[in-house]
Formats: structure tokens, sequence, C-alpha cells
């Protein structure tokens, strides 16, 4: 099955290379898993310049897929070929030098998905490529100056902080919904932020859990402490995880020195 999923990868990345503006494309590393796994798809990064196909174009591209499906605002396109699920995700490189060539000023990128894009750059198994960029772009993630790493802890902090004072408001308020919503971004954030203090890009929220617990710096206890955090046992009430949540985000400070 393994070799099914190289020659699909490798048969669809040179369809996207006969587009003149497309440069690079990369398998996520996670598309060698069992293709009988959930999580389990095809996973190809699309590195272009300027203008890509419009939709039309790209469904001509792939019209012995089946279950074709495209947006406009995510840049991205999900098909089967062969039974086996298959996602594109096309990513403009103009954008992406901007941020590596000045990733200080360019912090914003970072607050929803953290530091994954440059997991991804990081990661990446190429497959077809006209051009060095890739090993450019990974030669610069080696030379990220450690005050991005500094300034991006202290934003998680304060995000931290501020899911905190949510989940204590939605406790005194009985209020479930939106104590889960506070929850979900405090675990999320909290995630994103202990792979900034360890210096590490951070992966796939399909892969955090084991990601994280492998981080070589954590807080004391950690691992319960998490578990406890994201246990659906009734005996881990919102007060109990809202004490877990002030006891990791007190932990935490020391670690930002």
């Amino acid at each position: 099955m393994k070799r099914k999923v190289e020659r699909i990868a490798s048969e669809i990345a040179a369809r996207l290379l006969s587009w003149e503006n497309v440069d690079t494309v990369c398998l996520a590393p996670f598309s060698e898993n069992d293709p009988n796994d959930p999580y389990f798809f095809i996973s190809l990064d699309v590195y272009f310049r300027e203008k890509l196909p419009d939709i039309p174009e790209r469904e001509t591209l792939f019209r012995d897929a089946g279950g074709l499906e495209s947006s406009v605002f995510s840049m991205k396109d999900r098909f089967y070929i062969e039974d086996l699920p298959v996602r594109l995700e096309y990513k403009d490189m103009d954008k992406i030098d901007k941020v590596l060539d000045n990733p200080i000023d360019n912090l914003a990128n970072f607050r929803q998905s953290g530091t994954y894009m440059f997991y991804r750059i990081q990661t990446g198994i190429t497959l077809e490529a006209r051009s060095s960029w890739l090993s450019s772009a990974q030669e610069k993630l080696s030379t990220i100056p450690d005050t991005f790493w500094k300034l991006l802890a202290y934003s998680w902090q304060a995000t931290l902080e501020h899911y905190l004072n949510d989940i204590q408001a939605a406790v005194l308020h009985n209020d479930t919904l939106f104590y889960m919503l506070s929850l979900s971004g405090f675990i999320k954030s909290l995630c994103s932020m202990l792979f900034v203090i360890n210096r590490t890009f951070e992966s796939s929220g399909r892969f955090l859990h084991d990601h994280v617990l492998h981080l070589s710096v954590l807080p004391e206890n950690f691992s319960g402490l998490f578990e406890g955090l994201i246990s659906l046992d009734p005996d881990f009430t919102p007060a109990r995880k809202e004490e877990i949540s002030e006891h990791i985000v007190r932990s935490l400070l020391p670690m930002l020195l």
C-alpha cells in the first residue's frame, strides 16, 4: 500500500508541475501512515508564485478524480484517486518568503496556527521541484533569531491568560458552551506555547497530543495535568479543570525568563 501511495503522490506532483507557476510539490510525512488509519490522507503542499489556474482548469487536470471539491477561500482542493483521499494545499511562495525573511515583523501570521507553516516546510518530502527554493527556505528556518521565539512565547502567554480569565468567568456563570470554547482555546494555545518554549515547530493538530508530551522542556508533572485537562471523565469538573489551567499558567512563568 505504501508503494501505491508513493505512486499516486508522484503522479499528482508531475501533473501539478505542468502549471508554469508551480515551483515545488511536497508530500507531508504523515501521508506515509497506514491508509487504514482514520487520519490518513495524501497531503501535498503546492508552492507557487503569482497566480494559480482557476477552479475549472484545476478540475480539468484532475478530471479522473472522484468527489473533487475546490475552495477559492482556503486555496485547497480535495478529491479521491483510486479510493485514496487526497488534499492539495496551494501556498504562495512570495508570501512565505516575506515571513521567512523577517519573521519578527510578521508575528501576526502565527496567531492562529502557531508555527505549523514552518513545520510543513521543514518536514516536507520533495516530489517535484523546478528550483532549490525549498532547500533555501529550510536553511532560513535554521537561522530564525531567538528574539522571534521569545516574542512569540510572550504573545502566547498573554493569550493563555486571556483564555484562563474566560474559563473562570464561564465556570462562575455555569455557561457550558463558553466554557468549552474557552477551554479549547486554552489547550490549543498551551500546545503552541510549549512548542515555542522548546524552539520546535508545531505539528498538525492530529498529532499534537503525542508530540507535546514528548517535548524535552515541560512543566513539572505536565503529563498528568495535561491528561486531566483533556479528560472526558466527569470527575474532572469544570471547576477542577479551571484549577489545572491556573496551575499550568503559573508553572509556565519561570520558563519565560
